[in-house]
């Protein structure tokens, strides 16, 4: 995907599609993020009284390169503002040094509440030697991260043709919205699972 806002962003409307379906927990997790193998299951890492919980950065903030939700009316409501939000404009206290849609998921989580602090090892963005469920390779972790040589030379070749990341704005444009909600729309096609409860837990 060309644009990287657009791949970052589209985590939101794949939430709310994902609750809507009626999965009973739904975890999302950055692509840039290693799931340890000894991590516990995602679905006792919620205190009782929250549906949304989420580590904090480095920046003191909430990360959601790690969200997860258990589903009901709490849940859907955030994620649900979250995308609503996307063209408002956003506060620069909430959008402070960031890129994506992270000062959207701070913005709704500042007004609306309700949204639980994870323990940092469920989205570990800072601390190289911490015992990690979740290792996010963003900040000062990325140099930590090796790939092998062909993975090394397709990521390069890869970030060559995407458009270069910049400060995230204030608000974003209507053509925007429609470019998230089309990539939305082809995810959901091509990965009918991600929105489409097969049966089971969720």
């Amino acid at each position: 995907m060309p644009d990287t806002a657009i791949s970052a962003w589209l985590k939101i409307p794949l939430m709310v599609h994902a609750l809507r379906s009626g999965y009973d927990h739904v975890a999302f997790i950055d692509a840039d993020a290693e799931v340890r193998p000894t991590t516990p299951d995602f679905r006792d890492a919620l205190p009782t009284d929250f549906s949304v919980g989420m580590a904090l950065g480095r920046s003191g903030r909430f990360n959601s390169g790690v969200m997860l939700a258990r589903n009901g009316d709490a849940a859907r409501n955030f994620f649900e503002r979250v995308e609503a939000s996307i063209l408002e404009e956003v506060p620069d206290e909430a959008r402070a040094n960031l890129k994506y849609e992270n000062g959207n998921v701070i913005y709704v989580a500042d007004q609306m509440g309700g949204v639980a602090t994870l323990d940092p090892r469920w989205n570990n963005t800072a601390d190289p030697s911490l015992d990690d469920y979740v290792r996010h390779y963003t900040g000062p972790l990325r140099s930590t991260y090796r790939r092998n040589l062909v993975d090394e030379v397709r990521f390069r070749a890869a970030r060559a043709r995407v458009v270069r990341p910049t400060s995230q704005p204030a608000t974003r444009t209507p053509e925007f919205l429609a470019s998230l909600q089309d990539a939305s729309e082809d995810a959901q096609r091509r990965y009918p699972s991600l929105t489409k409860r097969a049966g089971g837990m969720g």
